[in-house]
């Protein structure tokens, strides 16, 4: 039998991830960008290589590009059903409705970073807010037009991406959360192996090595660790319902309902004679 990450045990590591700053892009802009890498990371693991071209004229480039956007969708994918599109833009949050994921990387990552290294003939990092890449892109760097390779400072620059993150075991929450829908044997017991196993089955070997040292540092301070394992699947997205934006919200709502809101609010201001 099979056994699933509890959703209760998913949704607090989930909301460990949160940004310590309640205003501000950056935890969103860095989410993002973590994303992307762990998406080209799974790719290169998939096809057993440490580049890749993501040529959209080429056969290769185009089965590349599927493949990375068919990850990033695992990756930030929280729930889908014919009325309902759930998702991760930030970590700590999650998003109802928005472009679906696979539309997301490509009008954002492939269409913006990737197209405009292509054409510089100086190396072109990603990212480029804050100055820690962890890839790098374009013709004089990977000796491909739309080429993408690892850039050589990634593992010493992949924690400025969770320092926005509030809690001690960034990288053990966000393992947690990659693997919320994996399958463990039905003789896991012990979170810290059987989530190591996972990341290894799904990530390069330098990646996944990288990650699994991190884990093994926040093993001390992982005081939330309770009942990881259930026998059943179970979505931690209907438990997380109070991380959804309010923006999102305004934006699900019917226009005559986003009207009746916008007057009441007017009424408020009137009341208490605020301007505006």
């Amino acid at each position: 039998m099979t056994k699933y990450l509890n959703p209760e045990f998913v949704s607090r590591s989930f909301k460990r991830l949160s940004s310590r700053k309640r205003t501000g892009k950056t935890h969103l802009e860095r989410t993002s960008a973590l994303m992307y890498f762990l998406a080209i990371d799974a790719t290169c693991k998939h096809f057993n290589v440490n580049s890749l071209d993501l040529n959209p004229n080429s056969l290769e480039g185009k089965n590349n590009r599927k493949q990375v956007e068919l990850e990033f969708t695992k990756l930030v994918l929280v729930e889908k059903s014919q009325d309902s599109l759930k998702q991760v833009i930030e970590l700590g949050k999650i998003d109802i409705g928005g472009t679906n994921p696979e539309k997301r990387i490509s009008s954002n990552f492939f269409t913006v970073p990737l197209k405009k290294a292509s054409g510089q003939k100086e190396p072109y990092y990603y990212p480029r807010r804050p100055s820690a890449p962890l890839l790098k892109m374009g013709p004089t760097a990977t000796d491909k037009k739309w080429g993408i390779k690892y850039h050589e400072d990634w593992s010493s620059n992949f924690p400025v991406l969770l320092s926005e993150i509030k809690d001690p075991t960034p990288t053990l929450d966000l393992a947690i959360f990659v693997c919320r829908d994996c399958g463990f044997d039905d003789k896991a017991i012990e979170i810290f192996s059987d989530i190591s196993e996972q990341i290894r089955k799904r990530f390069t070997k330098e990646m996944a090595d990288y990650w699994i040292s991190k884990i093994d540092k926040e093993k001390i301070m992982a005081r939330h660790i309770e009942e990881p394992f259930v026998s059943q699947y179970a979505s931690f997205a209907s438990l997380n319902k109070g991380d959804l934006t309010s923006l999102t919200r305004y934006e699900q709502m019917k226009k005559s309902e986003l009207i009746d809101r916008i007057l009441s609010l007017e009424k408020i201001l009137d009341e208490n004679k605020i301007e505006y």
